[in-house]
């Protein structure tokens, strides 16, 4: 068997795994068995085979990794409280954070509201969700286009 087919079935073993767990554990492996196995093809010295390989998988880790569990949000499951953010919804009672005011209501349920940026917002002032804290939403208010 010639490198070169071995790489291919690196990169064919590690593209099945990531198929299978979904995990983002083993995608990286696949670019740099395929960056490997072209290296092998052009006749290239095996330690550059592998260089490639650890260099091509790392890079690919360190690189994308963060940036594809953030836009395909692997491992994360949205509860019912998580999908409040981004809601827009109109304030009860004003928003003050020195005094301790603010309430919202979603659906049947009432909400301590908390300014995000400090600011006072008034009673009917629509607002968007920015984050959920405990019991309190920090709300931001909405921008009110004529």
């Amino acid at each position: 068997m010639s490198y070169g087919v071995f790489w291919v079935i690196v990169a064919a073993v590690a593209l099945v795994v990531e198929i299978i767990t979904l995990g983002l554990s083993s995608i990286w492996f696949t670019g740099g068995g395929i960056v490997a196995a072209i290296i092998a093809f052009m006749d290239g010295p095996v330690w550059l085979q592998l260089v490639a390989f650890i260099g091509v998988s790392t890079i690919l880790l360190l690189l994308m990794r963060p940036f594809a569990k953030k836009h395909l949000a692997i491992g994360q499951e949205k509860t019912n409280t998580d999908s409040l953010i981004g809601r827009t919804e109109k304030i009860l009672t004003a928003v003050d954070n020195n005094a301790g005011t603010g309430m919202l209501k979603i659906g049947d349920v009432e909400w301590r509201a908390v300014s995000d940026d400090g600011s006072v917002i008034p009673e009917g002032t629509l607002v968007t969700i920015q984050r959920l804290e405990g019991t309190k939403l920090y709300v931001k208010r909405e921008l009110q286009s004529f």
